[in-house]
């Protein structure tokens, strides 16, 4: 279950789909191209380009919290689209549980 609570600000950065780095590298890059704060307690978002893995990273108490799920095969998260030349994008709580907890299948098979 996720740990995180809906009284948090939460961003999705559609531009960022690098899924290698780990907490520290991304909140370098947020504050170097998205000009934002990491260490302020917001979560970011982010989701690799085929919409199979998407990370949380959040920093408090003096630590950093990267959140990770990926699907198994032949499922995906829903494709989250927003206005072309939107950098970062503040997202509902609802909004991301929908995204988080409704996976969409990628391919159906019949017998």
């Amino acid at each position: 279950m996720l740990t995180i609570n809906g009284l948090r600000n939460f961003y999705f950065l559609p531009r960022l789909h690098d899924m290698r780095c780990k907490a520290q590298r991304i909140t370098e890059i947020i504050r170097s191209c998205y000009n934002r704060d990491p260490l302020n307690g917001d979560v970011y978002i982010y989701m690799s380009k085929k919409c199979d893995k998407v990370k949380m990273v959040h920093y408090e108490n003096h630590a950093y919290y990267l959140h990770e799920k990926t699907f198994e095969q032949g499922y995906r998260f829903v494709k989250v689209e927003i206005e072309e030349g939107t950098a970062v994008y503040k997202i509902d709580w609802r909004d991301l549980v929908a995204v988080l907890e409704a996976p969409v299948v990628k391919t159906l098979r019949l017998r």
